[in-house]
């Protein structure tokens, strides 16, 4: 279709995360041009004696469905909608990768998320996607 519009939101179900999503919402109002992508990305869980496969499985089932049950629950309160996906590795790699694979014309995040804190003013994660990405990144404080 033929000047639609991807919108990539990392939603990791921190509060910053879902301050971004309410900003795009009462942005750009919602548009039939507009495509919203919601990406909960997990961090990579090794299996080990203790905890198999299965349990990990789990685990990010659990954290995903939280993380995007929230911004879900943003999105009604505007009248939007949006599509969600889930992918483990790397946030802020995985981040760029969606962006760039899923065709995302920009990427809106806050600037702080669940991570440690690394970073003072900007979290690790949102520097590092700033640095890779290869469309405008909108940080939302």
């Amino acid at each position: 279709m033929a000047g639609l519009k991807k919108l990539l939101i990392p939603i990791d179900g921190s509060d910053n995360a879902l301050r971004a999503l309410a900003y795009v919402m009462q942005r750009v109002r919602p548009a039939k041009h507009l495509q919203l992508c919601l990406l909960n990305v997990q961090l990579p869980l090794p299996a080990s004696l203790f905890v198999t496969r299965a349990m990990i499985d789990e685990y990010y089932d659990s954290n995903s469905k939280a993380a995007l049950t929230r911004a879900r629950r943003v999105l009604a309160k505007h009248h939007g909608s949006a599509e969600g996906f889930v992918r483990i590795g790397d946030p802020a790699a995985v981040i760029v990768k969606f962006a760039t694979q899923k065709h995302c014309s920009e990427i809106v995040m806050g600037t702080r998320g669940l991570g440690s804190l690394k970073g003072l003013l900007l979290g690790s994660v949102t520097a590092k996607v700033i640095h890779l990405a290869r469309v405008p990144v909108t940080v939302v404080p």
